[in-house]
């Protein structure tokens, strides 16, 4: 909730072994988030909480890859899930923060692609790796610990 520390983005892909991302890539048939990626991202978000002593919280939607039997093994992670259909509603990160990441991946997205076209009028092609490195600049860079303090705050989301 301060923002002053943020995991790394969980990114999905289709392919089972991308060229660019061989073995480093969690696999999912159509690239969503499933109970197994889930789960082994708890447990070593688990790992990690034992390691530096800390306990955390973390607010779940009711997607059915968030498997509540996994509950009972963790130490230092407490999970809870939101109601049904109350996500958008309740849940800062969906509002302003996802939203916010969303747009600044998308801006830094459209500079490369104009800065491309400025250099060969052909139409640019993005890789998955040069995707993957807008989406951590955006991630580290532009969503600051500022947006997601405000995030929180009732007044923002109502």
């Amino acid at each position: 909730m301060t923002g002053h520390q943020k995991l790394k983005p969980l990114i999905i892909g289709k392919t089972k072994t991308p060229r660019c991302f061989k073995h480093i890539l969690p696999h999912a048939k159509n690239s969503w988030i499933t109970s197994e990626i889930w789960e082994k991202w708890v447990q070593k978000l688990d790992k990690r909480m034992i390691a530096e002593c800390r306990k955390i919280a973390l607010v779940f939607d009711n997607c059915p890859a968030h498997s509540k039997e996994i509950i009972p093994k963790l130490k230092n992670v407490t999970v809870f899930y939101l109601p049904p259909n109350t996500t958008s509603k309740l849940q800062p990160m969906e509002q302003r923060v996802i939203k916010n990441f969303k747009i600044y991946y998308r801006k830094r997205t459209v500079r490369k692609v104009i800065t491309a076209l400025k250099n060969n009028p052909s139409m640019p092609k993005i890789n998955l790796r040069e995707s993957i490195s807008e989406i951590s600049k955006a991630w580290n860079y532009d969503v600051t610990d500022h947006t997601i303090r405000n995030s929180f705050t009732k007044q923002e989301w109502r």
